[in-house]
């Protein structure tokens, strides 16, 4: 779409990757370390409602923004970057319709400031808003964790409490930042339901295991409730077992749509095809009182696999399940990431394998399945997927 000599990207056009990376390289990358990562501006940009603005003179760029959301639903940040200045970012408000203008409301974007006081949780951890010093501690942190190159690495800006597009949060030990989780506002959905797009999270290797991400998500849905937002979503990976028990074990979150090999990039976290699970989290769904809090506690205390429900696999292997059980129960590596590291062969098995089940079970069709929780039962990881009635869409909703 051209608007005032701009070309918007809405990323449904087949040369779309190419142009977002000729947009980026065009500002710096890999080297600029303001930008956008290409994992987000690829495969969750537009997704949230984002845009890609270019403008060229003679087939060559001559200007690029990137626009995000806001929680004004008529607002979008416009981010410009110095192209020659490696770390200098523009920042202004301007009218959904016109993502491309060079004026708007300026965003002031201070070189430091300070973290708010935290909402203190359990062993000694902190759980609050970043400082300028926090977001460059989990920037750092992002690259140790997943082990990846500087340019894939989110940009310190989007952790000012100034930027409208983002919420962030860090976990503190002594003031080191051990853990951290960034969000987008997304678009509206046509309901009118508003929506937090929960982009990365990280807990340092040292600290697992003790809360750290429970903390984080819960103190994330409690912005997002006080902001008015009514659902957060996110992406995981099937085959991590911890995120698994995490997302729909602790959290009560819920996935009706698999998306495969849908990262672009490879890292020692995920040396095979990127695929996710699209995981939603209603931000009232918390209250333990609900029908929907209830009906998660008898079945987490009644599902025995194999026993009061099939299971649909045996490790990689696909058992052909007669299709309309109430529930089954799919089997996930006890331990990806280190599968990935013995037996890539393996590992490759378990994603082609799984990613085919969990295409043909995943939906709200006939004979389709919502994946509500997960749990492990003699050593062995699963995933429950529940038939997709009308009763339960209704208690997702």
């Amino acid at each position: 779409m051209e608007y005032g000599g701009f070309r918007i990207w809405s990323g449904s056009e087949p040369d779309f990757p190419g142009q977002a990376e000729q947009a980026r390289s065009f500002l710096g990358a890999p080297d600029n370390p303001a930008l956008l990562p290409p994992q987000f501006v690829a495969a969750a940009l537009t997704g949230i409602g984002g845009m890609l603005v270019t403008r060229s003179r003679a087939d060559a760029l001559v200007d690029v923004v990137f626009a995000l959301p806001t929680r004004d639903p008529s607002a979008i940040l416009a981010v410009r970057h110095a192209a020659n200045r490696p770390g200098a970012t523009r920042l202004t408000l301007v009218t959904r319709d016109r993502p491309g203008a060079p004026d708007g409301t300026l965003v002031d974007l201070p070189a430091d400031w300070k973290a708010p006081e935290p909402v203190f949780a359990t062993d000694s951890i902190a759980i609050g808003e970043p400082g300028s010093e926090h977001a460059e501690q989990a920037r750092q942190l992002q690259g140790r964790i997943w082990q990846s190159p500087p340019d894939n690495l989110y940009p310190t800006w989007l952790y000012a409490p100034v930027c409208p597009a983002s919420m962030s949060l860090v976990a503190l030990h002594e003031n080191r930042v051990v853990g951290f989780l960034l969000g987008f506002q997304s678009q509206p959905d046509r309901d009118g339901t508003t929506v937090l797009e929960s982009q990365v999270m990280g807990v340092d290797p040292d600290y697992r295991n003790r809360g750290i991400a429970v903390h984080l998500k819960h103190q994330q849905a409690i912005m997002a409730g006080m902001l008015g937002i009514d659902a957060i979503r996110w992406t995981a990976d099937p085959l991590q077992a911890g995120s698994a028990l995490l997302n729909f074990g602790r959290l009560g979150a819920f996935s009706r749509r698999f998306l495969p090999d849908y990262l672009p990039f490879r890292n020692e976290l995920n040396r095979l095809p990127a695929s996710r699970l699209r995981i939603e989290w209603t931000v009232a769904g918390e209250d333990p009182r609900t029908e929907l809090s209830q009906h998660r506690l008898h079945l987490r205390e009644s599902v025995v696999p194999g026993t009061t429900c099939p299971i649909a696999n045996d490790g990689p292997m696909d058992l052909q399940i007669t299709p309309g059980n109430p529930l089954i129960a799919i089997e996930i590596p006890r331990d990806w990431t280190a599968l990935q590291q013995s037996d890539l062969a393996a590992a490759r098995a378990w994603r082609t394998n799984l990613d085919d089940l969990l295409l043909r079970c995943l939906g709200e069709g006939p004979d389709q399945y919502l994946i509500t929780n997960a749990v492990i039962h003699r050593g062995r990881a699963f995933l429950l997927a529940e038939q997709a009635t009308n009763n339960l869409l209704r208690l997702y909703s």
